[in-house]
């Protein structure tokens, strides 16, 4: 009989063991936020010439910021000023302000990832998306970060400029085009963190392209 018990001690003790090493070995990746400009101009923008306003390292900080992301509009509408919450235009210095850290790990119920930035616009309105790359040309895959039925990608920065989001996004289809499986980690991923001049995130989409640019992302 104490035999008996004892192997039965010992396989669930062994079962127990190997749980935490799963979860142990489960992947995990931090990173840091990069900020980005493909989808502004400084200065200056222009309708017609796209090199008018790229930021350089000569660009002053002061300079007003304008959208000029195209998204393969029909009808691009270039050149709309960034706008701040208050209604002012944002500069470039403000753009250049966000920092972030991303946290992310692989989960039975999917991928949890954890998202804090400081350098935000006061009660600025973001959201946070996944791009699958090799963007040969485009994307493989573009949703919203978290489970695509629920669409809460969103927050609001606080009064300081702090921001933060924690979703878990199973394997889905995406809400824009592709799909992911249960660990986002298992092939190359971008988070993208996205501004909104307009002040709305807009559910499954970022919203209409004037309206929102992309301010930094997370490469993995």
């Amino acid at each position: 009989m104490k035999k008996r018990i004892f192997s039965i001690i010992f396989v669930l003790a062994a079962s127990l063991m190997a749980t935490f090493a799963a979860n142990a070995q489960a992947p995990t990746r931090n990173g840091g936020l990069i900020v980005i400009y493909n989808d502004i101009r400084a200065g200056m923008c222009s309708q017609m010439d796209p090199s008018v306003g790229l930021v350089t390292g000569a660009t002053s900080q002061s300079a007003l910021v304008y959208n000029r992301s195209f998204r393969g509009q029909p009808n691009p509408q270039f050149c709309a000023p960034v706008l701040d919450p208050d209604g002012s235009q944002m500069t470039l210095g403000q753009f250049n302000a966000v920092t972030g850290r991303a946290a992310l790990k692989c989960i039975t119920s999917g991928t949890h990832a954890v998202l804090h930035f400081s350098g935000l616009r006061p009660f600025g309105v973001y959201s946070a998306w996944i791009v699958i790359p090799p963007f040969t040309p485009d994307p493989q895959g573009v949703g919203s970060l978290g489970n695509t039925a629920l669409s809460n990608n969103g927050f609001v920065a606080d009064d300081t400029g702090e921001g933060q989001i924690s979703d878990i996004t199973p394997a889905q289809n995406l809400s824009l085009f592709g799909g992911v499986g249960p660990c986002l980690l298992d092939n190359d991923l971008q988070l993208h963190l996205v501004y909104h001049s307009d002040q709305t995130t807009h559910g499954p989409a970022p919203g209409p392209p004037p309206t929102w640019v992309v301010n930094g992302i997370f490469a993995f």
